[in-house]
This record gives structure tokens, C-alpha cells and sequence, in this order.
């Protein structure tokens, strides 16, 4: 091999490496990239899965809740159904009193 052969060898080889550098420093930064992507993904992640635990709780505090307004509203009617039942028991006593009365017992 000659001393110009060599030389040519040797530039393509040098332009080889400039042109190999160029490449790796843009895998270089693509891979950070990638990188901040991956993190940036795991965190979305872990986020949404406080915020899915957080929704359970919230459902449950919702049904819970529902429980104890139902309790209130039903209160009323309760109140009026006892009432009535009384009414109910104090006039059938009377007219048992009243019969019993005439009877003469």
C-alpha cells in the first residue's frame, strides 16, 4: 500500500468518525429524551393511581353518606307513623272503654 493510498484510507476513515460522532450525539440526545419520557410516564402512573385510591375513598364516604340522609329523611315519616298508630290505639281503647262502660263492667 502507498504513502496515497494510505492517505486516502486514513481521510475516509476520519471522515467515518466525524460522521460516527455526529450520530452518537444525537442518540445521545435522544436517548435523554427517552429517558425524560420514561420518567415523565412513571409519575403520570403513580399519580393516577392516588387519584383512583382517592375516588374509592370518596365513593365509599359517598355511600356512607347516602346511608345517613337517607336515615334523616325517613325520620319525619316515622314520626308520623308511630303518631298514627297511637291515635289508633287510643280510639280503639276508648271504644272498648265505652262498650265495656255500657255493658256495665
Amino acid at each position: 500500500m502507498t504513502g496515497e493510498e494510505m492517505a486516502v484510507k486514513l481521510a475516509e476513515t476520519e471522515a467515518r468518525s466525524k460522521s460516527n460522532t455526529h450520530r452518537l450525539d444525537h442518540l445521545e440526545k435522544s436517548t435523554e429524551a427517552i429517558n425524560r419520557l420514561a420518567t415523565s410516564v412513571e409519575v403520570m402512573a403513580k399519580e393516577q393511581k392516588h387519584q383512583t385510591e382517592a375516588i374509592k375513598e370518596v365513593k365509599t364516604d359517598l355511600s356512607d353518606l347516602s346511608g345517613k340522609v337517607e336515615k334523616i329523611e325517613a325520620e319525619p315519616g316515622n314520626r308520623w307513623k308511630t303518631l298514627v298508630e297511637k291515635v289508633i290505639l287510643l280510639v280503639t281503647a276508648a271504644v272498648v272503654g265505652y262498650i265495656l262502660a255500657r255493658v256495665g263492667l
